[in-house]
């Protein structure tokens, strides 16, 4: 639950406050306090809040002097402009009869709680307690009645799927309302829920419609997708896992028409548009995992005789299959050299993540090389790349990842 106090008086800030610590389920760092209404209106425009606590005479910024209508206008603002973010529930909470009143006359503010508040009266501190315990209770209800995930897993096509369900036990089949996606639930050590889909098509359209009924449905801390990539470079081998630091399309652009000669010919012009990885997540995944990787190749069948590692830098992402290795010098290297890796879904994951903005969850795009994008392009080491990704991911949700 977060709660927003808008208040610069000290006494009453230390009252509040007693009464939110004596509440069973709340985090001292799920409240925020602010003393001037400009930085609560900063907050709102960022940040949900499930109760907000309101003084109405205010200060607008912090030195100035507090303004008894300041609170009324500010209240009447969030309410009205779009932008904010709206608070669940508004309690008003006022030392002054006047504005008590003011507030008991607005049409537009007459479905808002006042409190009086008093120093020698704890009549308002029992309504304010009340109130968030009502609030949490609700919200246990709405979880008890969804299926809420830690990890969202996405997958593109059937190898993928299959490796997942190899190495994830106990998968329970979840259906949404009015949705036809099949869901797949497990728990692994420590509690920790995942949740599984496969896309109904390659590609990044797929990959950003899925990514995002998921961060919906579950309300997950990550997305992560796993399975299988082209890989960029001789210094690589078939099964390396690819952890991209970056996403980016390299078919974002335009085509137009330019002149050879006398021969008309179409060029593309290349906007690469990118998604970083997030920097915590870059930390985690920069450490030393060699006895790890050792054990996931032992345990994979039909092993090639190289190590397996783990490389990090730049995925490029398209929407078709490429398997022409002029097309990955001209489109992907020209333009974005260090580029580690190739695939049709992982921007699509990242885009999805980042624009469900309320959620919060952390993309990772986790992906072993099958191919290297050129003539000899083929299946054989599918299996053996979709099950090194799904394998890493598992070990790393277990014993790196933070919840």
């Amino acid at each position: 639950m977060k709660i927003l106090v808008v208040d610069d008086e000290s006494n009453k800030l230390k009252a509040i406050m007693r009464v939110v610590r004596e509440i069973d389920g709340i985090e001292l760092d799920s409240v925020d306090i602010t003393l001037q209404l400009n930085e609560a209106k900063e907050k709102l425009l960022n940040h949900r809040y499930d109760l907000m606590i309101l003084d109405l005479n205010m200060p607008e910024v912090l030195g100035s002097d507090p303004d008894k209508e300041a609170g009324i206008n500010f209240i009447e603002e969030v309410i009205y402009v779009e932008s904010y973010k709206k608070p669940r529930d508004v309690i008003i909470l006022t030392a002054y009869d006047e504005l008590e009143e003011k507030i008991k006359e607005n049409e537009n503010l007459k479905g808002l709680q006042v409190l009086k508040y008093s120093e020698t009266s704890m009549e308002w501190s029992e309504c304010i307690k009340k109130r968030i315990e009502y609030i949490i209770a609700c919200e246990e209800n709405e979880k008890a009645e969804k299926v809420w995930a830690d990890v969202a897993l996405i997958t593109a096509v059937k190898t993928e799927s299959e490796a997942v369900r190899k190495i994830f036990n106990n998968l329970e089949k979840v259906r949404i309302k009015n949705d036809p996606t099949i869901y797949y639930r497990t728990e692994l050590k420590k509690n920790i829920t995942i949740v599984t889909a496969q896309q109904s098509e390659m590609g990044m359209a797929a990959a950003a419609t899925l990514s995002t009924k998921m961060i919906e449905h579950f309300k997950p801390k990550y997305i992560i997708m796993v399975g299988i990539a082209a890989g960029i470079g001789n210094d690589k081998n078939l099964g390396d896992i690819i952890i991209p630091s970056e996403v980016w399309n390299y078919s974002s652009g335009k085509y137009i028409e330019s002149k050879n000669g006398q021969e008309s010919m179409l060029e593309f012009l290349p906007d690469p548009v990118s998604i970083p990885l997030e920097a915590k997540i870059r930390e985690v995944v920069s450490q030393e995992f060699k006895e790890r990787l050792f054990g996931i190749r032992n345990e994979a069948d039909n092993a090639p005789e190289n190590e397996l590692k783990v490389v990090i830098g730049p995925m490029a992402c398209g929407a078709a299959v490429v398997a022409n290795k002029d097309i990955v010098e001209e489109l992907i290297k020209k333009h974005h050299r260090k580029t580690v890796g190739l695939d049709m879904e992982s921007y699509g994951v990242f885009f999805a993540a980042k624009n469900v903005v309320e959620v919060g969850t952390i993309p990772i795009c986790i992906k072993s090389i099958c191919d290297f994008a050129d003539a000899n392009k083929g299946d054989s080491a599918q299996k053996y790349a979709a099950f090194t990704s799904t394998l890493f991911a598992k070990k790393l949700i277990e014993e790196d990842l933070e919840f």
